[in-house]
């Protein structure tokens, strides 16, 4: 116990209050060991009472599998699964509590096809087929259009799509291709023979290589006298029938429909429509007095069939849009609107004209009860709604269209450029990215958020079982991304993914797509850009992408503490093909995990990069296409992923402290009065119930920080006496670092 000192008369050198942690011993002169809040002590340490320091065990011991781990529960193993991707791209977090479908999303995909419920596989590949040569027009009106058609010719059934560029009608399909084993040419007319049948028929623009330099080039078919002969016209001397070996190759992509090249003049064609047999469109003839013309045409023709006349007129157009819908052409026409039948043989009087004779509509489509229209007038954009008037009607006359009636007005800057009604929703394509509108009973309609921004405004949807595909491109490059109506991730919010893309072309803009016919693949058109021209592609029928991946949303636990990533368990199957993994720190950087060949042991990975402890973790995982079969890959079909919390460790110390009226220091100098050590007690146990912070100074080695009182024992030492009251002896007092 530590001598009585002869002067009872010293206060405590410090305020007997609740101090704030940031308070600091000030010296008074005695060479004290210990600080508490600025509440100075000497150590009492001995065998019965010796100073401890201890790691503090955590507060909760559990392994936690539950979508949002707690903030307290800090050892075991923190998992985090995903065994589906289809509710789509656009998270950032994977973070399940916010919500059950954040379960089944992710941040971005390439490649990869995630529609089916628990796996994702290779998107099939792109082939370019027929040129494009339409740029963006200065008002950002697009030159291209596709729309999904069927046609016969020669008594052969086609699918494929009516293409609308800049001056040409086209009817473009998958590429066609034969070999070719013979060759003749007799009075200006060359036949080649195919080893089997070659699918071509008249009008088709066909291509021949390695055959001669005679035969080779670009021609177009006038006669398929059997399925493995054709003819085309060819000036040149006469070449007996001749074998061709090695063979020779034809492919052809596209016919022409219509073109505009006559010596008078170019005629460029500013709109299109069909209604499944024939194709109606709108020019203005530049021959003589120049004039605004309507065509129609049917699909089963092409280009050496003249159109039939429907109406011309001494005006002329810049821009148009028109729809055939409910059994009618709905023509928009610079700002006017025209309804007009498919048997129509003059221009009717426009059925509404908008104020703003620079007004540009863009796009037509109808639902139940109305017809929209799209366009814009610099930065305001509309959607302007006709509905059906049936009074006044003789029964089995059409129903007219009523006056426009404004249904939506698009955010200042924000653009239509394509809407498209689909399953009760309209899709509304804008140069901000896609919106959905849910459609009312009386044709009303409401619009949700942008579902996806994109880089490029959208131009084009096509629409198949539950899904819209979007002409948006992907990261920049030619491609479509794809929208579920099935799965409505908040009110008017869908599920998104990239979809079908061509590698390695930028600088051009993605500006319509459809399918081709009644068959499952896509083609889509890009538009010219820099003086490149741009193309129509086509999705493969069976080949599939070399690669694709998915980038997981940035997992975190749903904590801000530091984490240590250890393991990462990938369920796949790559019996077909490689699979290679990476992770993804929080700025973007990737670090290779490893792979796994075709028919290696998928083993569990650990993730030695980025290194040390991090708030977050994204993966990127990549399946590539079978090496020796192009229409088989990996499969991926979920992931676990292990990490453990990286807090600091917490520290228990435990100090005996010398608690009596009267003490020394080192020095032998003496500090304290009569009840002193009560003072010191009460204060310091004042402390504790505040619950608060406090600073701790350990003067003996210089070691300060932010602690919590865990616990305090006070044993008494001291007996009463004639002039003291006896009150003192050892604190314990227990703190847990902070």
């Amino acid at each position: 116990m530590a001598p009585y000192g002869d002067d009872i008369t010293e206060g405590l050198p410090y305020a007997l209050s609740n101090p704030l942690s940031s308070v600091t011993f000030q010296s008074t002169g005695e060479s004290y060991d210990l600080s508490i809040n600025g509440l100075p002590f000497f150590i009492y340490a001995n065998d019965e009472t010796p100073y401890r320091r201890q790691t503090a065990p955590y507060r909760k011991q559990q392994i936690d599998q539950t979508t949002e781990p707690g903030e307290q529960t800090l050892t075991g193993w923190w998992l985090r699964s995903q065994s589906s991707f289809h509710s789509g791209d656009g998270i950032n977090f994977y973070d399940p509590a916010a919500g059950e479908t954040v379960e089944y999303r992710f941040a971005d995909s390439k490649g990869v096809n995630v529609w089916e419920k628990g796996q994702a596989t290779l998107l099939k590949s792109v082939d370019t087929t027929h040129v494009t040569t339409g740029p963006i027009v200065s008002n950002g009106v697009r030159q291209q259009c596709l729309r999904s058609i069927q046609w016969t010719k020669d008594s052969i059934n086609y699918n494929g799509a009516l293409m609308l560029d800049e001056y040409d009608l086209d009817k473009v399909y998958p590429t066609i291709t034969a070999s070719i084993n013979n060759k003749a040419l007799t009075s200006d007319v060359a036949t080649l023979t195919t080893t089997a049948s070659h699918g071509l028929s008249t009008g088709m623009v066909v291509t021949i290589t390695g055959v001669d330099a005679t035969f080779d080039g670009e021609y177009t078919v006038a006669s398929v006298p059997t399925a493995t002969t054709f003819t085309y016209a060819k000036t040149a001397s006469d070449v007996s029938s001749t074998a061709v070996s090695p063979v020779g190759t034809v492919t052809s992509d596209h016919a022409h429909l219509q073109e505009y090249a006559p010596g008078s003049g170019v005629y460029p064609i500013y709109s299109v429509c069909d209604d499944g047999k024939i194709a109606y469109f709108v020019t203005n003839v530049t021959s003589g007095t120049t004039k605004f013309t309507m065509y129609k045409k049917s699909l089963d023709l092409n280009a050496d069939d003249s159109p039939t006349l429907m109406f011309d007129d001494n005006s002329t157009i810049s821009n148009a849009a028109m729809e055939y819908v409910k059994e009618r052409i709905v023509l928009c026409a610079d700002n006017k609107v025209y309804e007009i039948g498919p048997t129509a043989v003059t221009l009717p009087t426009p059925l509404y004209t908008h104020p703003s004779t620079s007004y540009i509509f863009t796009s037509v489509t109808a639902s139940g009860p109305a017809i929209y229209i799209s366009g814009y007038n610099g930065i305001q954009s509309t959607i302007l709604k006709f509905t059906l008037n049936t009074s006044g009607a003789s029964i089995g006359s059409m129903p007219t269209l009523t006056s426009a009636v404004v249904a939506a007005e698009m955010p200042v800057g924000e653009i239509v450029h394509k809407i498209f009604y689909y399953l009760g929703y309209m899709a509304i394509g804008t140069n901000k990215g896609v919106r959905v509108a849910s459609v009312q009973d009386d044709g009303s309609i409401v619009y949700g958020p942008l579902i996806v921004e994109t880089d490029q405004p959208v131009f084009d949807f096509a629409a198949k079982d539950t899904y819209i595909w979007c002409a948006a491109s992907v990261a920049g490059e030619p491609g479509l991304i794809r929208i579920d109506l099935s799965n409505e991730i908040q009110q008017l919010r869908f599920a998104w993914a990239n979809d079908i893309y061509y590698a390695g072309v930028t600088g051009h803009q993605t500006t319509a797509c459809a399918f081709s016919g009644n068959t499952d693949r896509m083609m889509f058109t890009t538009a010219y850009a820099d003086a490149t021209n741009g193309y129509v592609y086509c999705e493969s029928a069976s080949t599939l992408l070399s690669s694709g991946y998915i980038t997981t949303g940035k997992i975190r636990y749903n904590t801000l503490e530091n984490k240590v990533f250890k393991v990462l368990k990938v369920i796949a199957d790559n019996s077909n093909g490689d699979i290679v993994l990476e992770s993804v720190d929080v700025a973007g950087a990737s670090y290779d995990l490893g792979s796994f060949a075709e028919d290696a042991r998928i083993e569990d990975v650990s993730i030695l990069y980025p290194s040390g402890a991090q708030e977050s973790l994204a993966l990127k995982i990549t399946i590539k296409r079978k090496s020796d079969d192009v229409e088989k890959g990996a499969i991926l079909k979920g992931y676990q992923l292990k990490a453990l919390p990286a807090l600091p460790r917490q520290r228990l110390i435990q100090y005996p402290l010398a608690c009596f009226d009267i003490e020394k220091d080192k020095y032998n100098v003496s500090t304290g009065y009569e009840d002193s050590a009560y003072e010191k007690l009460t204060t310091l146990e004042a402390l504790e119930d505040s619950g608060d912070s406090i600073r701790v100074e350990d003067f003996r080695t210089g070691e300060a920080y932010i602690g919590i009182i865990e616990e305090i024992t006070f044993v008494n030492r001291t007996p009463s006496g004639k002039r003291f009251s006896g009150f003192g002896g050892v604190i314990l007092v227990t703190i847990r670092t902070l």
